[in-house]
């Protein structure tokens, strides 16, 4: 019997196949994943050192010609390209077509291991990575508070980034710009000389006297207890009267005797407005295997929670996220 036959004489089942294998498309279709854009990742490495006050000349020939002697070895290389500023040095490897991206970032790796000791002990250690389009962030957001500058930005690192933290396909969460808290010690140099300091003998002090280590256990017949030497500042009294030396007549000089101690922000090296607001940029990565349109949509309508749970009547705690780029 030919398919036109059994169409003409069973017209029913033909009726129940197409119907079955529409539900099964349908079905199916519903389970596809989509992509903002696809998995590619183009043939490039790149090698960021950090080489704090140095100038372009000095991260040029301590930094930049050492690390590209060490990547000019590796295997389909097409081009190398680097460039040197203050303070830090990028060298960027051009890939061909034909390699792999994963297995030349190890190799990279592998190289610049080999040439670290060579490298300035002031240099911070090489950062090697490759260009990912699925490491771009899902969602980029400015948030806005009514709360005093340095208690919002604390605010944000405390309790806002912890529960986005924890949606499903979230990756990583960076906070841009803000005040950043910073415990400021001004040192006076004429009361630093009147009592023969230096600066490098406070700030050693300082160094060793906040400090939080372990100094052994103890046994008991069934428990046995560890013991730490729990040795960090807690106030900012602490910090003005801790000893540093001793006066002549047998007096304790403390911190504040030679310094001006005051809880203030650090200098701003990343400032971000949303139409003329200032605002803390708050960008959302999705982990390498997440759905990048699934974590958007996850990541929008935990944003939501938290502006309503937040936007008390009194206002004390009131936060406003105004979300610009999103897939």
């Amino acid at each position: 019997m030919t398919l036109t036959e059994l169409a003409i004489k069973r017209p029913s089942l033909i009726i129940v196949i197409f119907t079955a294998l529409a539900v099964l498309g349908i079905f199916s279709f519903n389970q596809l994943n989509y992509e903002l854009l696809p998995k590619f990742s183009p043939p490039i490495v790149t090698v960021i050192t950090i080489y704090p006050g140095a100038s372009p000349s000095e991260a040029e020939n301590g930094v930049t010609k050492i690390i590209e002697d060490a990547l000019s070895g590796m295997d389909k290389i097409s081009e190398i390209r680097s460039q040197s500023f203050e303070g830090v040095s990028f060298v960027i490897v051009e890939l061909l077509q034909s390699a792999n991206p994963d297995i030349t970032l190890q190799e990279a790796q592998r190289k610049i291991g080999e040439v670290l000791s060579k490298l300035p002990s002031s240099a911070k250690s090489p950062t090697v990575s490759k260009i990912a389009l699925d490491e771009i962030p899902v969602i980029r957001s400015g948030v806005t508070s009514n709360l005093p500058p340095k208690e919002f930005n604390t605010f944000l690192k405390e309790q806002i980034k912890p529960q986005l933290s924890k949606v499903s396909g979230v990756g990583q969460i960076n906070l841009i710009g803000g005040d950043e808290r910073e415990i400021q010690v001004n040192l006076d140099r004429q009361k630093l000389k009147s009592f023969g300091l230096s600066i490098m003998q406070v700030t050693a002090i300082i160094k060793a006297s906040n400090i939080d280590f372990p100094t052994g256990n103890i046994k008991d017949s069934d428990e046995q207890f560890v013991v730490r030497v729990a040795g960090k500042f807690t106030s900012l009294d602490d910090l003005r009267n801790l000893a540093i030396s001793t006066s002549r007549n047998g007096g304790t000089i403390k911190l504040k005797d030679v310094a001006e101690i005051s809880d203030g922000i650090m200098d701003y090296t990343n400032h971000v407005r949303i139409n003329g607001v200032s605002t803390v940029a708050l960008n959302i990565s999705k982990q390498s295997d997440a759905n990048a349109v699934e974590v958007s949509k996850l990541s929008r309508e935990r944003i939501a929670e938290l502006e309503e749970k937040y936007n008390s009547s009194s206002g004390a705690r009131e936060i406003k996220s105004i979300v610009y780029n999103l897939p």
